[in-house]
């Protein structure tokens, strides 16, 4: 197994060590900051050349796609997983809203607000409550949102529903995905990534898929891995 110059194993750990800590992927701003470097292209080039070896998994146009491949992760040369295995996660809105795990864990699933499941709204609107129910997905940093609209509908995705969401800014095609918009606006889609772009696409066959080219900002703030309905 080749040896990595010795610049380019730091950033490499410290992908790992920031995607550990925070439980989502680190932008090049806070990769230099972590290695004190002043100059963000400087990781650009770094981040480049680990991609160009397949150490990587890197969409520059899409926000907080970073992440270590498999084949990086052999080539780590810090115990992430013993190392960072203790730290209390949190999940911060775009609003800056923070919810601890320990009280997720003690009343339920945060319930931070709605999502459009149709045209977008505004951002996650912001609230206190939690969602109880006995599960473990407080303990994975899991969050809910209550579903507005009807995109969704040929997925068994309604009105009123409880979508359960996992932070992640890197989705697979196909994933139903919390997307937050250029404008600020935030929906509930299935992602595709297209050439020259993304497709959020919905479940309802009366309605148009949402495009996003490459040259504009997407924010994947997490996957539904669950669903959550009251009777």
């Amino acid at each position: 197994m080749k040896t990595l110059p010795p610049r380019q194993q730091d950033v490499l750990n410290a992908i790992a060590r920031l995607s550990k800590e925070k439980h989502y992927a680190p932008s090049l701003a806070e990769l230099a900051a972590l290695l004190g470097v002043k100059n963000r292209m400087t990781v650009h080039q770094h981040v480049t050349a680990l991609k160009n070896k397949n150490m990587v998994e890197w969409e520059p146009n899409l926000n907080r796609s970073l992440r270590v491949s498999e084949l990086g992760m052999q080539h780590l040369t810090i115990a992430v997983e013993e190392e960072f295995e203790e730290i209390e996660t949190t999940f911060e809105s775009r609003k800056g809203s923070v919810t601890s795990l320990a009280a997720a864990k003690s009343k339920g699933l945060p319930l931070v607000g709605k999502i459009a499941a149709g045209s977008p709204i505004d951002a996650i609107n912001q609230t206190t409550d939690f969602l109880e129910i006995d599960s473990d997905y407080a303990s994975r940093g899991c969050y809910a949102l209550q579903v507005k609209g009807e995109s969704m509908i040929e997925d068994g995705i309604y009105e009123g529903d409880f979508v359960i969401v996992k932070p992640n800014p890197s989705p697979n095609n196909g994933d139903i995905v919390v997307a937050l918009l250029e404008d600020g606006g935030a929906t509930l889609k299935r992602f595709y990534k297209e050439k020259g772009g993304f497709r959020l696409q919905p479940a309802n066959s009366s309605m148009e898929p949402i495009f996003v080219s490459s040259q504009h900002e997407l924010q994947i703030q997490g996957v539904v891995v669950g669903l959550f309905r009251k009777i």
